[in-house]
């Protein structure tokens, strides 16, 4: 791991901050430096944000901002579906999407994460994330591939969340932003399905959000963008990509989701989303236009 006299600097993401840039934290208590069989598992407080958690050398949440991602990765599309009751989340090991799911009434949640470890580590080092989130009984967790798992669902989800690490060719997340994994993800939703996945930083629009969208649109009828920002990671303004069979992500009934918005509310906390928030985030500048 790259760290230096108690500074932990992140390795580099795929695009244009490609060995240009060093994004360095402060460790202020080592927690956990290990391995697993799949990749390398860093895990320390800083006294900005609180817990981090990397793996192989990449910031992937802190307790000062997780809730932002895990919130809208997760709500935006759940609340556009008018009934969702299976959902497949795909990576995800650390339980925070896991977490966020299961404030809906959904009737069943799988969860396939390729590295068991990860979900061990969640549930010692990584608790104010995963919380009670894996022993919830709707819950099946299956420990292979996303890749091959998928295969194998067939009009089933009505949702499904990628909740991966970024693509580099090199890593276990690459083959879930192929154009075969979309189309096998395609056969495994119901009729009015809906699935999203990480796209990237803006600054990365041109050589990385571009592609993805492409490669949804040659697979769904009806892609579109989620803005959110996240202040722990590189250039902080990131984007999610969600995508339709059926349902149209931009013109969604937000009277409805406000009234299913508040009765959730009464029993589960919401840090970051709100319908509010859920609107604004598909107000794209005309650069970001793809649609």
């Amino acid at each position: 791991m790259p760290i230096s006299e108690k500074w932990f600097c992140e390795g580099t993401v795929p695009g244009k901050r490609l060995g240009k840039l060093k994004h360095c934290f402060l460790i202020d208590k080592l927690i956990f430096q290990g391995k697993t069989p799949f990749q390398k598992v860093l895990v320390f407080n800083n006294l900005l944000y609180g817990r981090v958690f990397c793996l192989n050398n990449v910031i992937q949440l802190t307790e000062q901002d997780e809730f932002i991602y895990h919130e809208m990765l997760t709500h935006p599309i759940l609340f556009s579906h008018s009934n969702p009751k299976n959902i497949l989340i795909i990576g995800g090991g650390d339980g925070g999407v896991l977490r966020e799911v299961l404030k809906h009434k959904v009737s069943q949640v799988d969860l396939v994460e390729i590295d068991k470890e990860i979900i061990e580590i969640s549930k010692k080092y990584l608790r104010f994330v995963c919380q009670d989130s894996f022993s919830d009984k709707r819950v099946r967790i299956f420990n292979l591939s996303g890749e091959k798992f998928i295969k194998r669902a067939k009009n089933f989800y009505d949702i499904v969340i990628i909740d991966s690490t970024n693509p580099f060719q090199e890593n276990i997340a690459f083959p879930l932003y192929s154009l075969n994994f979309y189309k096998n993800i395609f056969n495994s939703l119901r009729r009015d399905g809906i699935m999203i996945t990480l796209g990237a930083s803006f600054l990365d629009f041109d050589n990385i959000i571009k592609g993805t969208f492409k490669k949804l649109k040659k697979v769904f009828p009806l892609v579109s963008i989620f803005r959110f920002c996240m202040p722990s990671y590189h250039c902080g303004e990131y984007c999610f990509l969600g995508a339709s069979k059926k349902i149209d992500l931009t013109k969604v009934d937000f009277k409805r989701i406000e009234r299913r918005f508040k009765k959730i509310q009464k029993k589960y906390k919401f840090r970051y989303y709100s319908p509010e928030i859920h609107k604004a985030a598909l107000i794209l500048p005309k650069k970001f236009k793809l649609n």
